[in-house]
C-alpha cells in the first residue's frame, strides 16, 4: 500500500492497471498490421495509417472531454457530464471507477478501448475513403456513439448497466458497436472498384505478428477489466486465452475438413474466438470459455461463407467478426455467466464485486433478455450513429477517392491532399530490384522500357486493363508517367496517359 496526497494506493492493482493499458495501447499498432497483411499492397501504407490516426484524433479527444462524456460525474443515465474535462482531477483515486489506484491510470486504460474501437472500422473501408473525411468521422463517431454507448453500459449511473446488461471487457461497446458502424459505412461508400478481383493478402507473416501481439494485448484488455490484480482477472485471463485456442483448433478443424487448412484463417479464429470471449471473460468459467470460443467460430466461419448475399463490401469482414462475434459473446454471456458457490461451507461467495449475475444455465433466464436489450441498444445506436454522420458528409463532399485512384492504390495516388496524404511506396527496394533486372537486360546505363500489369474482370467479356510503367530508378529523377490501357478481346487499346506531377 502506498499513501499519496491522503489516498490509500494499492501498488500492485496501479502496476496492473498501468501494465494492462501498455498491452491494450499496444492492440493498435497489432491492428495496423493484422489488417495491413490482409489488404492489397498497393493500399498497405494507407490501412497502416488509418488505424495510427486514431492513437492521434481519440486521444486528443478523450483528454479533452471524451472521458468527461463517457465517465464524469453528476450526469444522468444516458450522458456523463463536463466536470471531468481536460482531466481536473488530479492524482487522487475514485471509491467507483478506481477504488485502490489513482483515477489517471483507469482514464488511460479506458482511452485504449476508445482508440482502437474506432479503428476496427477502418477494415471496412479499405482503399475507398478520402483521408481528411476519414478523420473527421472518427472523431464525430468517438464522441457521438462511442461516448454515450460506454456511459450507457459501464458507468455508474448508466442505464443499460442499471437494467442489468452484462459486458465484462466490450463485447457490446467495443465490438458490436464496430462492427456495426463498419458494416454500415462500407454500405454507404459502397464497393471498391476492383470488388471482383480475387486479392489475397499481400503479406501474411504481417498478419501472422498483428494477431499474434492482439492475443497478447487482448490478455490485459480483459484481464485488466477486473479493475484489479485479483482472481477474477486471472480468470478473465484464463479465459481469454481458452476461447482463443479453441476457436483456433475449430477454425483449423473446419478447413482441414473441407481441404485447405490457411495461415489467415487460422489469424481469424484466435481474433473470433477473442471477441466472443470478451463480454463474458469475468463472469464464466474457462469450461464455457471454451464453448464460447467454439460457438463463435462456428457462427462467424458460416457467415465469412455465405457474406456474398449480404450485398456489402465489407473488405476485412469487421461485420462478420467483430459484429456478430460480439453478438454472440454477449448472448452467451447471458447464458452461462455465475456466481461462484462455495458448496462445501454453503455460502455464496460473488465472484464479481463490481456487478455479474447468474445466467439461464443458473437458475435466471431474464438475464438473457438484459442482454438482448444491450445487443439491440448497440446496433441501432451504432448504425444511426455512423448513417448519420457519413451520410451528410457524402452529400456535402464526395468522402470516395476517385475510381483511377482505387486502382492506383491510395499509396501511391498524388492528388489533392483531401484524398491521399501519402504519394509514398512501402516497395522502395522492391521497385529497385526491378530497375536493376531491367538494367541487366540492356546495354544502356538507363533502361527505358515498360513492365505491364494486366488485370482480367472475372468476366471475360468485359474489358482487359493493362498498367504500363516505365523502369525507373526510384533513388534518381525520373518523370514518373504511367499509361493506363483498356484492350478488349480484339487488342484495340483505348489509352488514357497518367503523369504524376
Amino acid at each position: 500500500m502506498v499513501i499519496n496526497n491522503g489516498s490509500l494506493y494499492d501498488s500492485g492493482d496501479n502496476a496492473w492497471m498501468m501494465t494492462s493499458t501498455a498491452l491494450v495501447f499496444m492492440m493498435t499498432p497489432a491492428l495496423a498490421f493484422f489488417y495491413g497483411g490482409l489488404v492489397h499492397h498497393k493500399n498497405i501504407l494507407n490501412q497502416l495509417f488509418l488505424s495510427i490516426i486514431c492513437m492521434g484524433i481519440v486521444l486528443c479527444q478523450w483528454i479533452l472531454f471524451g472521458f468527461s462524456f463517457a465517465f464524469g460525474p453528476g450526469g444522468n443515465g444516458g450522458f456523463g457530464s463536463f466536470q471531468w474535462s481536460v482531466l481536473r482531477f488530479g492524482e487522487g483515486n475514485n471509491t467507483t471507477y478506481s477504488p485502490t489506484y489513482p483515477l489517471l491510470t483507469f482514464c488511460a486504460y479506458e482511452a485504449a478501448f476508445a482508440v482502437i474501437t474506432p479503428a476496427l472500422i477502418s477494415g471496412s473501408i479499405v482503399g475507398r475513403m478520402k483521408l481528411i473525411p476519414y478523420m473527421v468521422f472518427i472523431f464525430l463517431w468517438t464522441t457521438l456513439c462511442y461516448d454515450p454507448l460506454a456511459h450507457w453500459v459501464w458507468a455508474e449511473n448508466g442505464w443499460l448497466k442499471k437494467l442489468g446488461t452484462l459486458d465484462f471487457a466490450g463485447g457490446t461497446v467495443v465490438h458490436i458497436s464496430s462492427g456495426v458502424s463498419g458494416y454500415v459505412a462500407s454500405a454507404i461508400i459502397g464497393y471498391r472498384v476492383d470488388f471482383n478481383s480475387k486479392e489475397t493478402g499481400h503479406n501474411l507473416p504481417f498478419t501472422i505478428l498483428g494477431a499474434s501481439l492482439l492475443w497478447i494485448g487482448w490478455i490485459g484488455f480483459n484481464a485488466g477489466s477486473a479493475n484489479a490484480a485479483d482472481g477474477q482477472a486471472a480468470l478473465a485471463m484464463i479465459n481469454t486465452n481458452a476461447a482463443a485456442a479453441s476457436a483456433l483448433m475449430t477454425w483449423v478443424v473446419i478447413d482441414a475438413i473441407r481441404g485447405s487448412v490457411t495461415v489467415s484463417g487460422a489469424c481469424i479464429g484466435v481474433v473470433v474466438g477473442l471477441v466472443s470471449i470478451t463480454p463474458a471473460c469475468g463472469y464464466v468459467q474457462p469450461g464455457w470459455a471454451l464453448l464460447i470460443g467454439i460457438i463463435g467460430c462456428l457462427f462467424v466461419y458460416g457467415a465469412i461463407y455465405y457474406k456474398q448475399y449480404l450485398k456489402v463490401d465489407d473488405a476485412l469482414d469487421v461485420a462478420v467478426c467483430h459484429g456478430l462475434g460480439g453478438i454472440i459473446g454477449a448472448f452467451c454471456t447471458g447464458e452461462y455467466s455465475f456466481i461462484l458457490y462455495d458448496f462445501r461451507l454453503f455460502t455464496e461467495v460473488r465472484l464479481n464485486p463490481n456487478g455479474g449475475a447468474n445466467g439461464m444455465f443458473y437458475g435466471r433466464p431474464i438475464q438473457l433478455w438484459y442482454q438482448v436489450v444491450g445487443i439491440l441498444t448497440a446496433i441501432g445506436f451504432a448504425a444511426a450513429c455512423t448513417a448519420g454522420i457519413l451520410l451528410p458528409m457524402k452529400f456535402i463532399y464526395n468522402i470516395r477517392v476517385a475510381p483511377e485512384d482505387e486502382l492506383t492504390g491510395l499509396d501511391r495516388a498524388d492528388i489533392f491532399f483531401f484524398s491521399v496524404a501519402h504519394g509514398e511506396s512501402w516497395e522502395g527496394f522492391t521497385s529497385l530490384a526491378v530497375y536493376s533486372s531491367a538494367k541487366m537486360k540492356e546495354e544502356s546505363t538507363t533502361p527505358n522500357g515498360t513492365f505491364e500489369m494486366p488485370y482480367q474482370p472475372n468476366n471475360i467479356r468485359e474489358k482487359t486493363v493493362a498498367v504500363k510503367l516505365t523502369a525507373i530508378n526510384p533513388l534518381g529523377q525520373s518523370s514518373d508517367k504511367q499509361i493506363l490501357s483498356e484492350s478488349n478481346n480484339n487488342n484495340n487499346h483505348d489509352k488514357i496517359e497518367i503523369y504524376k506531377l
